[in-house]
């Protein structure tokens, strides 16, 4: 068997491996950015959500693109900022037949990091989530009603499907440190305008989701710790293109702790509470509501046993 020579091996590779290098180099800075912008619009109109981005440009690799300043509307005039966004291509999965894609979200102070499939009628998507701070969510504010406070975290395994037929399946977890209320209102059911909610300690929020089907079943959702405590059962969603729209069932079960009611300010407030909920009342002093309604606009109903 012959032997290679070196010598002469040794500048062909070299002038191959700079004329790759230096293609994808180009490739980086002369990448029609303006066609992406139109691209990732269309796609955001198509779902029903309308994407302003201030700036757009290489980021992530030598395959990457970076967005700064986006602002999102989701159409009924709701509109939160996401502060920088940047995506690439994974090489290797494009080698192995099942090209994917990562991202790195900026967003609430925080980060959402993970990879998604871009081809194929299912696409895998295992993100990260970590340092949110839900003062800063508009639209969790905008859809419960109340200021919320914390910081969250949360991990997703999910399989997303791209037609209509298809069901979401996988499992996530979340956890909300901190977790608490600084204000707002809760809607009590025969209460006009809702039962004002001063500031209220949560302590820690888990939970726990299975989602098969397109069902999410709630295994686990609980707070501990604070001046309100919370537990479930057989809470679970039929999950929608929107989550907000989607139908919620289950039962919940809460207190407020004698400490709570005890603070200034508290007094007058417990009257009203108490008497607005006594048919949810049960005689261990929790009170147990079924869950229905969706997400967005829920509609609980007192469960309480006397």
């Amino acid at each position: 068997m012959a032997r290679i020579d070196w010598n002469v091996w040794r500048p062909r590779l070299g002038y191959a491996a700079f004329a790759v290098a230096a293609f994808l180099v180009a490739l980086r800075y002369t990448f029609p950015y303006d066609a992406v912008r139109e691209r990732m619009t269309r796609l955001a109109a198509a779902s029903g959500y309308a994407v302003e981005v201030q700036e757009l440009g290489p980021g992530g690799g030598l395959l990457g693109v970076t967005a700064r300043g986006l602002t999102v509307d989701d159409g009924s005039g709701l509109k939160f900022p996401v502060e920088e966004v940047t995506t690439s291509l994974r090489l290797w999965s494009v080698l192995t037949g099942h090209p994917s894609v990562a991202f790195d979200v900026r967003i609430w102070d925080g980060r959402v990091t993970g990879t998604v499939g871009v081809s194929g009628d299912e696409r895998p998507l295992e993100l990260t989530a970590a340092g949110l701070d839900l003062a800063r969510a508009l639209p969790l504010r905008r859809a419960s009603g109340l200021e919320l406070v914390g910081k969250l975290s949360a991990e997703a395994d999910l399989v997303l499907p791209v037609t209509p037929q298809g069901k979401t399946a996988g499992a996530a977890q979340a956890r909300v440190e901190g977790a608490g209320v600084s204000g707002g209102q809760v809607p009590v059911p025969g209460m006009e305008g809702g039962l004002p909610v001063p500031r209220l300690s949560l302590g820690e929020v888990t939970a726990e989701v299975k989602v098969d089907q397109g069902k999410a079943t709630f295994q686990k959702l609980e707070a501990k710790g604070g001046d309100a405590e919370l537990t479930t059962s057989d809470v679970f969603l039929v999950l929608q293109r929107r989550l907000k729209d989607s139908p919620i069932s289950g039962r919940a079960r809460f207190r407020i702790k004698d400490t709570f009611w005890s603070q200034s300010g508290t007094q007058g407030l417990r009257g009203i509470a108490e008497s607005a909920m006594v048919a949810a009342r049960g005689s261990d002093g929790w009170y147990t509501y079924q869950l229905a309604g969706s997400v967005a606009r829920p509609m609980p109903r007192p469960a309480g046993v006397h």
